[in-house]
């Protein structure tokens, strides 16, 4: 894998692989419960991110929503 995470598949491939470094113990219990609280953190943000998409579009901003992961926050 890269060494970057650019895609959903590539975060549910970079936990499988986790929970395997854990049953084989090439990692350690408390480094994986660390990395799964913040994947359930960037789980959680694609989740709110596609609700606003969602929201928007049923608001009638259909021609004017950005992509999911460009949407701002600054606005």
């Amino acid at each position: 894998m890269a060494n970057s995470i650019k895609t959903v598949g590539q975060l549910r491939e970079f936990l499988a692989n986790m929970l395997m470094g854990l049953k084989d113990g090439t990692i350690k219990p408390n480094e994986a419960s660390q990395m799964q609280k913040m994947a359930a953190q960037i789980n959680e943000s694609f989740y709110s991110e596609v609700k606003v998409l969602k929201l928007r579009r049923d608001m009638g901003e259909e021609t004017a929503l950005p992509t999911v992961g460009d949407l701002p926050i600054n606005k």
